[in-house]
């Protein structure tokens, strides 16, 4: 059983210099015990209504693409955007849908610019610095109709993680995704808990078995 996170995995404050920024280029320039990975697609195609994708991009964040090109949706908001790599790849890949997200550090949101070319999208002018447990200006975020978060959530301390969930629902009119590591939390607890407005979507991933897709019950 998993036992309820007592603490955060970092001090957010200096979770870019000290962890985040190596690991992103262990990613980009490969090292001994990391893959070397594309953090950009270039080279994709369609095939019978689903992406294919040629770039050896990591399989998690192909799953995010291929969700939000099947799901058809309009509007997308990153909760933990990061660089926002992933924001310009669902641009790349789905260039009709309407992009937007949040971290918690300008620092992180500068890596875009410093790696990606961030500034050459006119998304980056809309991202914002937020912390999502803290409930105060969520309304100013907006509504999307797909909702998503990589890696955040299970670095989260129990109480935080819920904060996190129930503040995350308020910006989604139709999907929540979650791409996490299963092991860190319960999540069953989690999203009955934070999400009962939500009910699972079971047998559409793709690349990555252990995502969760919510759908908000009719």
């Amino acid at each position: 059983m998993t036992k309820k996170k007592k603490r955060d995995d970092f001090v957010w404050e200096q979770y870019t210099q000290e962890y985040y920024e190596e690991e992103m280029c262990d990613l980009i320039h490969g090292s001994r015990d990391t893959h070397k990975h594309d953090m950009l697609a270039t080279d994709f195609t369609e095939k019978e209504g689903e992406l294919v994708f040629n770039d050896d991009l990591h399989e998690n964040w192909k799953e995010i693409y291929h969700q939000v090109y099947k799901l058809k949706v309009k509007s997308v908001f990153e909760c933990g955007c990061g660089p926002a790599q992933h924001l310009i790849n669902i641009h790349k890949t789905s260039p009709s849908v309407v992009v937007n997200g949040c971290d918690y550090s300008q620092s992180q949101i500068d890596l875009g610019y410093k790696y990606y070319k961030l500034d050459d999208y006119d998304f980056s002018g809309r991202l914002a610095v937020k912390d999502l447990t803290d409930s105060d200006g969520m309304d100013q975020l907006g509504t999307h109709e797909f909702v998503y978060t990589q890696a955040v959530i299970m670095h989260l301390s129990y109480k935080r993680a819920i904060k996190f969930l129930l503040n995350i629902k308020s910006l989604s009119t139709q999907y929540i995704f979650l791409i996490e590591n299963p092991t860190c939390h319960d999540y069953d607890k989690l999203l009955r808990k934070a999400l009962p407005e939500f009910e699972r979507v079971d047998g559409e991933n793709k690349y990555c078995p252990r995502a969760i897709l919510l759908k908000r019950a009719a």
